[in-house]
């Protein structure tokens, strides 16, 4: 019900935005004011898709799934976002690694952890997503950066909703 009452004028003020970015009469000072305005109620949406994902978790549904296509498509989507121009974001893996996952949710996990990796980054830096499979069939993915790591205080709560480092962060 909140997430509702949230994203409704929230919509409204999304497409207020949207048709005002379009009107010939506003400056380059008013577009970016716009742009900005838009950025901030995208972050809002993207807050309240949190709340919910949060408040009513979804069951996993794996099914076969070529990871290593997931993971060049979250790769590219990272080189070509935000400080993804900065950062390189490289792939290492198989040509193909079937399993079985729910696609969703382990495309969601990889998103976050290499925008995570990408903003610890320094500008020439590279991020590396790596899947290897490992004695026994088991499979690994990781994502690494060259990034400060999680302060020592930090880590208990890594994975408490909501927690962040950062002052901009959702968590």
């Amino acid at each position: 019900g909140l997430a509702h009452e949230i994203r409704n004028p929230l919509g409204g003020i999304a497409g207020s935005i949207e048709l005002l970015k379009t009107s010939p009469s506003l400056t380059e000072e008013d577009r970016r004011l716009c742009e900005i305005v838009q950025r901030e109620a995208d972050r809002l949406n993207d807050l309240v898709g949190d709340m919910l994902d949060l408040a009513r978790p979804r069951t996993p549904q794996p099914e076969p799934l070529d990871v290593t296509q997931l993971a060049r498509d979250v790769v590219t989507l990272a080189g070509t976002s935000g400080r993804g121009k900065d950062v390189l974001v490289q792939f290492e893996g198989p040509p193909s690694l079937v399993l079985r996952a729910d696609g969703a949710q382990l495309r969601q996990v990889l998103w976050n952890l290499v925008r995570n990796a990408v903003q610890a980054s320094s500008a020439g830096d590279a991020v590396l997503v790596r899947i290897e499979r490992r004695e026994g069939g088991d499979v690994s993915i990781s994502v690494s950066d060259r990034g400060p790591g999680i302060p020592k205080e930090a880590r208990d709560r890594i994975f408490d909703a909501f927690f962040t480092a950062r002052s901009h962060g959702t968590g």
